[in-house]
Order: C-alpha cells, then sequence, then structure tokens
C-alpha cells in the first residue's frame, strides 16, 4: 500500500475511533446526570471536555482527509 493511502487509511480509522468515543460520551452523559448525586468524582464535567477535544480532533482530522484525499 502506497504511503498516501495508508496514511489515509490510518486518519479514517482515528476519525472513527474519535467518533465512537464522541458518541460513547454524548450517550454516558444524560445517564449520569441521574446519578450525579451517588458519584464520586465529576465524570460528566469530564465527559463534556472529553466530547469537546474528541470534536475538534474529528475536524481537524476531516481537514486533513481531504487534503490528501
Amino acid at each position: 500500500m502506497p504511503d498516501r493511502e495508508r496514511e489515509l487509511a490510518e486518519l479514517r480509522k482515528a476519525r472513527s475511533l474519535l467518533l465512537l468515543l464522541l458518541a460513547a460520551a454524548r450517550e454516558t452523559r444524560p445517564a449520569l446526570d441521574g446519578a450525579a448525586h451517588v458519584l464520586e468524582t465529576d465524570i460528566a464535567s469530564d465527559l463534556d471536555r472529553i466530547g469537546e477535544c474528541a470534536e475538534r480532533e474529528i475536524r481537524a482530522l476531516n481537514d486533513a482527509i481531504a487534503r490528501l484525499g
């Protein structure tokens, strides 16, 4: 596989994994709101930060894929 194709495959794989992470964070967040009084950590805000970070990285990966593709 040529280097360009390999790089595109790696970028797409990373984007796919980040999309899964983003979806998991978004789906988990509301479920934790109901259990917030039981949790000892502020995992809900951590999930918000993970989602924000994943969105930024997905945008960057989309740009890189568009440049290479």
